[in-house]
């Protein structure tokens, strides 16, 4: 009997003892002191995770910038210039330098045909007596209107034709208040289209009135802010019509410019020139004289100035040389009677004495005003 009783204690005490290691096991299991470890693993993870939805609207708006850029501009044309049409007293020739070399001149540049001091250029090569650009040789230039637009032409040295490079820059200046400085300059770089086409067409405007600095044409250093204010850029601008341009289809070795008369005043009469260059144009640089040197300037050639729609003035600084026609004497018709000529446009003095035979001598003398016999009293 104690033998059972002994084997029973033994038994429950067993059990009680694996009931406490149980409970110890537990007890390790969710100690608080794993919970900060849990927390600090897992929170990077959460922070990592936030920036997701910002990458993604810097993604979308990454891919909407580009489509702005590239969102093209409709241009909407209305009128469109068409025949162009010139006057036969609207012409200003320009010194040929591909004639001079074709005679067989020893110099590249002509005696009066380039002169600094002047603002007058003919350098259509890239020095003194380098290689010549039959593409900046202007021979002539020429301007008229149908009403409706204001065409002016550049013609330049026949070799040019086939061969206007794109770095090419042609323009005429426009001077509206007739002070020899020039109010808009209407100007095309890489032109290669001969329909009429705004690619490549601007339109400036020198709204503080400095162009040319303190003299105009004359390089005295003074350099204003030149053609400052954009008014047209290859048809954006005030009018998407404003100003057109293109090869001229009958002759390839001149280029047409068309432009609204709304530029103009009213009466039309402004004095214009035109230029060729090479070179790179900076409106703002305008006129070259005065933001260029004497020395290094080469790659370029303009015109001197001419009245549209007006006489020649020597109140224009640059305007084309110009000679004042003298007055045509009218002669006096004679009188058949006291000359004796059948002919009475012509007047032939006679012996006055010898037509008055009983006159005393020294009474008659011939006037050859009147072309005819004066009495003396």
């Amino acid at each position: 009997m104690k033998h059972k009783l002994l084997s029973l204690t033994i038994i429950v005490l067993f059990l009680f003892l694996m009931g406490c290691s149980n409970t110890t096991a537990k007890t390790e299991t969710f100690m608080p002191s794993d919970l900060p470890e849990k927390a600090d693993t897992e929170a990077p993870a959460v922070v990592a995770a936030t920036p997701e939805p910002t990458e993604l609207i810097t993604e979308a708006v990454i891919s909407e910038e580009p489509t702005a850029n590239v969102t093209e501009v409709v241009i909407v044309h209305e009128n469109i210039p068409g025949i162009s049409k010139y006057s036969s007293t609207e012409r200003i020739d320009d010194c040929s330098t591909g004639e001079r070399l074709a005679l067989g001149a020893t110099t590249l540049i002509g005696q009066a045909c380039d002169n600094w001091k002047k603002a007058k250029l003919e350098r259509p090569a890239d020095a003194p007596n380098g290689t010549y650009y039959p593409a900046i040789d202007i021979v002539r230039a020429e301007m008229g209107t149908n009403q409706l637009w204001m065409f002016a032409k550049i013609n330049l040295y026949k070799d040019a034709a086939g061969q206007l490079p794109p770095e090419l820059s042609l323009g005429f200046e426009i001077d509206t208040d007739l002070d020899s400085r020039g109010d808009y300059l209407i100007m095309v770089s890489g032109l290669s289209s001969t329909e009429w086409t705004t690619d490549g067409v601007q339109v400036w405007w020198d709204q503080t009135k400095d162009v040319g600095g303190t003299n105009p044409h004359v390089p005295d250093g003074n350099v204003g802010d030149g053609y400052e204010t954009l008014l047209f850029d290859a048809g954006q601008g005030v009018d998407s019509d404003l100003a057109w341009v293109r090869i001229n289809p009958e002759n390839g070795a001149s280029v047409e410019f068309a432009f609204k008369p709304n530029l103009l005043p009213e009466y039309q009469v402004f004095v214009w020139w035109a230029w060729a260059t090479l070179r790179t144009v900076s409106p703002i640089d305008m006129e070259w004289v005065d933001s260029q040197k004497d020395t290094e300037s080469w790659k370029i050639d303009n015109t001197c100035g001419k009245i549209f729609n007006g006489k020649p003035s020597k109140m224009i600084v640059n305007i084309c040389e110009f000679v004042i026609p003298t007055a045509t004497p009218i002669p006096t018709d004679v009188p058949s009677s006291s000359s004796g000529s059948s002919n009475p446009s012509v007047c032939v003095p006679i012996d006055c004495q010898a037509a008055h035979p009983g006159d005393p001598i020294g009474s008659w003398e011939w006037n050859s005003g009147t072309c005819s016999c004066q009495a003396i009293n």
